[in-house]
């Protein structure tokens, strides 16, 4: 008996690992949410890498720019990653297209 409650809880971890193996490079490959952009920055990176490399370009911009949060711009983020009424004027003062 004991060796059945073994090999049960060894299937259910692997089992378990290759679900999560199967799911991981999904969601990092999801389009973009958005299919109206205002920027060229998040356009392209969506075009070339989907959601995830979106998210990396602008948060690589915030770090050049020294913006400290993603919510000076937006009020709220995933999965829609909406806008305040200034968030594209403060993009495009600090040289954003």
């Amino acid at each position: 008996m004991a060796k059945l409650g073994l090999f049960l809880s060894i299937t259910t971890i692997i089992g378990a690992l290759s679900f999560a193996g199967l799911s991981s490079p999904a969601a990092a490959d999801a389009p973009c949410v958005t299919k109206v952009f205002k920027t060229e920055l998040a356009k392209n990176a969506c075009a070339k890498g989907g959601q995830k490399a979106a998210k990396d370009a602008m948060k690589a911009w915030n770090k050049e720019k020294k913006i400290k949060s993603c919510n000076q711009c937006h009020s709220k983020l995933a999965p829609n990653y909406e806008l305040k009424k200034d968030g594209l004027d403060q993009f495009k003062k600090l040289g954003g297209k």
